[in-house]
């Protein structure tokens, strides 16, 4: 009876002990906590300091931001891509993105229903999208019905995969009339260098090409879709930045002007 008692007052004692130490656990665990934040409460904080592009994919470098470069000022030159996304525009994405430069993407709709992973990419990494029509007609040999017919459904497959509907155009073939411009219902984005690496493929000349004619404030065509464009991307880029250029979206270069439905636009001010 006796040793039976003395075990009950030694497993009390235990039993408290323990409590004890489980008390002083939960004390420690509740004072760090509140000392320093968990990952999710970084991850917030970042997402608010760099709100224009969501989180990187692993690997990514994020893109060189202008910010509120003044193109009155700057010797600013939009990159444009015409005819994607394309089973390159991946690796066209790779480059520019290793660059840290941004550009603008002028997409297909039906293109775009084909790879929409690859527009979701375009547009988390801030690059600027517009509207190439649903099927790459020349829209001057439409009547009007079709042309708002064209670029709507155009303008809808892209929102489909971005949820943002592209606000500028880029006619195929470079044309348009009175006609395409009254029922496109949107800035219309022309260029005054072109690649010309539709025709020719390689990437010197695609870069002599270019540089040649680059001027500040110019919008230069290309296309994401042939391997001597592929190639000549980073050379090009990093000559136009050794020349002081700024590489800037199309809105970026036409915000000190505004852009207006309607309206052609060729080249920056």
């Amino acid at each position: 009876m006796v040793a039976g008692e003395a075990m009950s007052g030694w497993t009390r004692g235990a039993v408290a002990a323990a409590l004890a130490v489980l008390a002083a656990v939960v004390v420690v665990a509740v004072v760090v906590r509140s000392v320093a934040p968990g990952p999710a409460a970084g991850v917030r904080v970042r997402a608010r300091a760099v709100p224009a592009v969501s989180a990187p994919e692993p690997g990514v470098r994020p893109l060189r931001r202008v910010g509120r470069t003044d193109c009155r000022v700057a010797r600013c030159v939009a990159l444009t891509f015409d005819d994607g996304p394309s089973a390159l525009t991946g690796a066209f994405l790779d480059e520019l993105e290793a660059e840290r430069a941004t550009a603008t993407f002028f997409l297909i709709g039906g293109h775009v229903a084909e790879r929409p992973g690859v527009v979701r990419r375009e547009f988390r990494h801030g690059f600027a999208i517009g509207d190439h029509t649903a099927h790459h007609p020349d829209l001057t040999r439409l009547p009007p019905a079709r042309v708002r017919a064209e670029v709507a459904l155009g303008a809808r497959q892209i929102a489909r995969v971005t949820g943002v509907r592209p606000r500028m155009l880029r006619p195929p073939f470079g044309r348009q009339d009175a006609t395409v411009r009254a029922a496109a219902r949107m800035p219309v984005i022309e260029y005054d260098v072109t690649s010309l690496d539709w025709r020719r493929h390689g990437a010197a000349a695609i870069e002599r090409r270019v540089l040649a004619r680059v001027r500040p404030g110019s919008i230069v065509l290309l296309h994401d879709r042939y391997r001597g464009t592929l190639i000549a991307v980073p050379r090009i880029v990093a000559a136009l930045r050794a020349r002081g250029y700024t590489l800037v979206t199309v809105p970026q270069l036409l915000a000190t002007t505004g852009m207006r439905a309607g309206a052609v636009y060729f080249r920056g001010p």
